[in-house]
């Protein structure tokens, strides 16, 4: 387990958090290094064997996904660091107490909060779609030699809704689902499909299925029916409002 020393102050907040597991928690005072504030009670070590998960493959990286009870677990006595895969207003937002904003699918380059984490400690990464940007970075930092790394199985959303730690702008904010579906060329199967928010940058990913087929699960937040988006494959990328990309199958 990390070690840090606990604030045993009276009366602290954790600004923007909710929740009963959240109020007894310390401020994040290293908001760089991906792990969460400690709890003052610190839960019992769950078991645990990795033989058990669910794996994905992704750009050649296999990916074990962790579920949520033991990534909590995890979190909850300072065990693993905490990626966020999204853009930066999402994580502005809300994300996972203790987290850095690391984008898919490769972070921010030499800048990276990972840059220089050992390369055998504990990544989750996550994201809201659920597991597409998640898995995409977390791809890369196994390629870049990290050799610990998870996914969030079911997403940053089951997060949210099971009231665990947060924190952000507007934690307490759940964006409506909504379901975006098209078809571009067959021949593009198994390689990523992005979409885009024009106006702040949020970002989800799909991957393109065997016949051609798309689906994004999004949750972005502030966007209208007049916001614009672009969708982009390997071969084309189109801009379309929101309503337009909700009414019907897209051809991209």
């Amino acid at each position: 387990m990390r070690r840090r020393d606990l604030i045993l102050g009276i009366g602290i907040v954790v600004s923007g958090c909710i929740g009963s597991t959240q109020s007894n928690l310390q401020p994040d005072t290293d908001p760089f290094d991906g792990y969460p504030p400690l709890p003052i009670n610190i839960p019992q070590k769950s078991p645990f064997n990795p033989t058990t998960l669910d794996t994905i493959e992704v750009n050649s990286q296999v990916i074990h996904m962790a579920p949520i009870d033991t990534v909590y677990n995890w979190h909850q006595r300072g065990e693993a660091r905490f990626v966020d895969s999204r853009s930066q207003s999402q994580y502005d937002s809300s994300h996972i107490l203790g987290s850095v904003l690391s984008p898919a699918p490769s972070g921010y380059g030499p800048g990276d909060p990972t840059k220089n984490w050992p390369k055998n400690d504990r990544i989750v990464a996550y994201c809201g779609c659920p597991l597409h940007l998640s898995s995409l970075r977390a791809a890369s930092l196994i390629g870049s030699g990290f050799t610990n790394v998870y996914v969030l199985k079911e997403g940053f959303w089951e997060w949210h809704d099971r009231n665990l730690p947060l924190s952000g702008n507007t934690p307490l904010i759940e964006p409506p689902l909504r379901l975006i579906s098209g078809a571009t060329d067959p021949s593009l199967s198994g390689q990523t499909i992005w979409i885009r928010d024009l106006e702040h940058g949020q970002i989800e990913a799909a991957v393109i299925q065997p016949n051609g087929d798309f689906t994004f699960e999004t949750r972005f937040s502030n966007v209208f029916p007049g916001t614009r988006f672009s969708l982009e494959t390997p071969a084309n990328t189109i801009v379309a409002s929101l309503s337009d990309l909700t009414d019907g199958l897209i051809e991209i």
